[in-house]
């Protein structure tokens, strides 16, 4: 039973690794972060990292993990309410409507002559990426805080077809016809990568409908993102009220109430609800406490 045990312990842990911190620098031989735009300025996003399986046990490891469909399950939901967490930050930045759905995640192997590759690939449609302005698609906005690459990173930003690029900064390692590619390590200005790309003339005379394609993006770009702080100065009206909401809430039940409550009684979303916490929290007029697997909220004295 001890060796079962621990056996198990190894294999979560293994998990944690491969999809938390994909491994590090040492066994991920690369990720790719594939950006392909539509004409709508929706984006399918995907990130694809490449584990090398150096031995026998990390094969086997690996194997048990993608026949593990619970496991693979709760990290899915994990990467996913992360996401939407992020995308609240972004559109109380940003202003403009945004969403993101359709979430997957797709593992299996790779051989080469060499070597042996465990793929991980996490995916998502982002609807509302880039600024649409006539027969110009603008990128960029949502990197408000910047965004980084570290040394076995790609960012390829793919152009839908019939567009061609007018602007680009910062430039590219690598250019051809409808792809931008950089390669890592490189720490991106805040709103870079930005490009702005136009329809081309003959597109705009025949009106050709072009098609819809399909994209990638790296769990690091949004953590990125995270890490921008909105400017309170300018937080939106309806953004003060839906905080007066949940301290409101609170208040009904006598000043303290288990955080998982409040979706159903405010209409927020889990997402939301974390950021409004978040920041009644910084303001001092929550305080989180955990009791079990329970987050308790309670409106501090004089509030």
């Amino acid at each position: 039973m001890k060796t079962r045990t621990k056996h198990r312990l190894t294999y979560i842990g293994m998990m944690a690794l491969l999809l938390i911190s994909y491994l590090t620098a040492q066994s991920t031989e690369t990720t790719t972060i594939r950006i392909q735009l539509d004409v709508t300025g929706s984006a399918l996003w995907i990130v694809e990292s490449r584990l090398v399986l150096a031995t026998e046990e990390d094969e086997t490891l690996f194997e048990e993990f993608i026949k593990d469909e619970t496991l693979k399950d709760e990290k899915l939901s994990e990467f996913r309410e992360k996401m939407n967490l992020l995308l609240e930050k972004i559109k109380y930045s940003r202003k403009r409507s945004m969403t993101i759905a359709d979430f997957d995640i797709f593992l299996g192997k790779e051989t080469t002559v060499t070597k042996t590759y465990g793929v991980i690939r996490f995916q998502f449609m982002w609807e509302g990426f880039a600024v649409l302005e006539g027969d110009t698609i603008m990128v960029g906005d949502v990197f408000e805080g910047g965004y980084y690459i570290s040394r076995n990173e790609i960012l390829i930003v793919e152009l839908p077809e019939g567009y061609h690029v007018a602007t680009v900064a910062p430039t590219p390692d690598h250019q051809k016809p409808g792809t931008l590619i950089w390669e890592g390590s490189m720490n991106f200005a805040s709103g870079e990568p930005a490009v702005i790309i136009e329809r081309d003339v003959q597109q705009r005379k025949t009106g050709q409908v072009v098609p819809i394609a399909l994209g990638v993006v790296l769990v690091s770009v949004l953590i990125a993102i995270a890490g921008s702080k909105i400017n309170r100065k300018e937080e939106p009206k309806k953004y003060m009220n839906d905080k007066k909401l949940i301290v409101e809430t609170i208040k009904q039940h006598k000043g303290t109430i288990a955080q998982k409550k409040l979706p159903d009684l405010t209409g927020f979303s889990k997402a939301k609800i974390s950021i409004l916490l978040n920041e009644l929290k910084e303001e001092g007029i929550i305080r989180k406490t955990f009791r079990g697997r329970e987050n308790l909220i309670t409106l501090t004295e004089g509030n």
